[in-house]
């Protein structure tokens, strides 16, 4: 029994793009950090002439400037004193709660080993493929049982890996969009924290805190989503290595159960998905959307069944061809001089105008 599903083909991928979004992060902290505190001294400023003329014509209090002056200065102190790592600071932290409390879920559906060399938000995409290996030997195991005579248990057995092929790879897209929320917030940290200090701003500075609490709690839907299918699929004591001869038909049946419940738990898991992202916005109180997450899955599931399709034409071409291969050895076992003079007649016209048969 090979180890289909243990390889995990997103993960290098996903490292290269969690690298590069750490680089852009701790570039654009080097980049933005001073642009960033001349801006927040300047309306600093501003706010300091404005307040004194309101206080002179009695529109505002003591106790109101020094409300708003003790914002400034916690603005001040974050932005001074975190100098260019406050986006990488913002964006590592997310990444590390993020990571982090998505992986303790996978331990509530009997996946407990880590064995898969990888770590974070990579991580959790390998623990997803490796959760579902078990039903990718499964089908395997029921394919095998397929033949020329029989080719429903090759139906069967695509049935069986495509709602958790489109599984993993909706949940490696909400890994993917996680990591870019989680960039995107960071961007805008030292904005939200000079917008912090300001009344104006304020409000702005709470929308971008919960748009990250909003991401972190999608991805921990999405990752309880998956474990509850794969906490289902454990609990059937499903076991590839013993579905060989009659225990794999007797598996692979519309009749079937176990086979009925697997299938039900693959496709399930998509959807809890999008409702885990509705939960979290509900929570949250934001309008997140599983737009971004579902392109990344329509164009994976788009390519894969394109390289299907082809694979399908180039073997009806092949069989085409050994089919008329076949019908010419026929006629010539029948009438071997006729069938030979027939290929030294096609040889001698292949290079004239029509004889391209």
């Amino acid at each position: 029994m090979t180890s289909i599903g243990t390889d995990c083909w997103s993960c290098t991928p996903l490292q290269k793009y969690v690298d590069l979004s750490t680089s852009f992060a701790d570039n654009l902290s080097t980049s933005l950090h001073d642009p960033m505190f001349k801006l927040f001294l300047a309306l600093a400023g501003l706010w300091a002439v404005i307040s004194a003329y309101k206080l002179y014509i009695k529109m505002t209090d003591l106790n109101g400037i020094i409300k708003d002056f003790a914002f400034i200065t916690i603005t001040g102190v974050l932005l001074g004193g975190q100098g260019t790592g406050l986006i990488s600071t913002v964006y590592s932290a997310s990444i590390d709660i993020m990571g982090g409390a998505s992986a303790a879920v996978f331990s509530l559906a009997g996946n407990a080993e880590q064995s898969t060399g990888y770590s974070g938000l990579v991580g959790l995409a390998a623990n997803g493929e490796l959760a579902v290996a078990k039903v990718f030997q499964a089908a395997e195991a029921v394919a095998k049982e397929g033949a020329l005579y029989k080719p429903q248990y090759y139906i069967y057995a695509f049935l069986l890996v495509l709602p958790y092929f489109l599984l993993v790879v909706a949940y490696s897209a909400q890994v993917v969009v996680a990591i870019f929320r989680a960039a995107l917030v960071a961007v805008f940290a030292p904005f939200l924290f000079m917008a912090f200090a300001f009344n104006w701003g304020r409000s702005m500075a709470v929308s971008g805190a919960k748009t990250l609490l909003a991401s972190i709690l999608v991805l921990f839907a999405c990752t309880a989503a998956l474990s509850l299918c794969i906490y289902g699929v454990n609990s059937l004591v499903l076991d590839p290595t013993k579905l060989v001869g009659n225990d794999a038909r007797n598996f692979a049946n519309v009749a079937s159960v176990e086979y009925l419940v697997v299938l039900f738990l693959g496709w399930a898991g998509t959807a809890l998905m999008t409702e885990g992202t509705a939960i979290a916005n509900s929570i949250a109180q934001t309008a997140l959307t599983n737009a971004a997450a579902g392109i990344m899955t329509a164009g994976v599931s788009a390519s894969a069944m394109s390289g299907l399709k082809k694979g399908g034409q180039l073997a009806r071409t092949g069989a085409g061809a050994i089919g008329q291969g076949f019908f010419w050895g026929q006629q010539a076992m029948a009438d071997p001089a006729a069938a030979a003079q027939q290929l030294i007649d096609k040889f001698k016209n292949i290079n004239k105008p029509g004889s391209g048969n």
